[in-house]
């Protein structure tokens, strides 16, 4: 009966916060996860096949090439061409893998960066979050293929919620989920 009435308090609080008028309006669901890595020029296809496995011993699920959609002179950048990779992780996988982001590479971290600038921002509904890895050597899967891995740096985290929120329940989801901010 206690874990009920912890629920429902929980519930109301959430209702006495936001004015939701229905408990199924509140959305503090995480939809996707996606860890990618994209290349400023077109270099080869050597450092991203490096960096595709690197992700596939991370998160266990197949990386997938991402292509450019047009082409730039000045990058030196054909359209097609592959310029980063990504894996996008859903459901299971996802409570997982953000459960280790949370408790074991976050506080490890030492310059991580928060690439969403909140202040500068001038919507007002957001529905997602980008960390910047700079050393993604801090996954255990790898610390044994470290000459392998040394060059791979600058990996992104993004995280996208079920629906747009205003900045104020996007503040109080991110807190919830005990996700760092500054």
């Amino acid at each position: 009966m206690s874990t009920y009435l912890n629920s429902y308090q929980k519930r109301n609080k959430l209702n006495r916060c936001f004015f939701y008028k229905n408990v199924h309006q509140t959305s503090f669901t995480i939809d996707k996860l996606s860890l990618f890595y994209t290349q400023k020029k077109d270099v080869s296809l050597k450092p991203l096949v490096k960096v595709a496995a690197l992700l596939e011993l991370i998160t266990r699920q197949r990386a997938f090439f991402i292509r450019s959609r047009k082409s730039s002179v000045f990058r030196k950048i054909r359209k097609g061409a592959p310029s980063g990779v990504k894996v996008t992780l859903r459901k299971n996988v996802l409570a997982c893998f953000l459960i280790k982001l949370i408790w074991e590479i976050f506080p490890v971290v030492r310059n991580f960066r928060l690439r969403t600038k909140f202040n500068k921002l001038k919507q007002e509904q957001l529905n997602s979050l980008i960390y910047l890895i700079p050393d993604p050597l801090v996954f255990h899967e790898i610390k044994n293929f470290y000459f392998l891995f040394k060059a791979c740096v600058n990996l992104r985290v993004s995280i996208s919620f079920s629906k747009n929120l205003l900045k104020k329940e996007f503040f109080f989801n991110v807190r919830f989920l005990q996700l760092p901010v500054a």
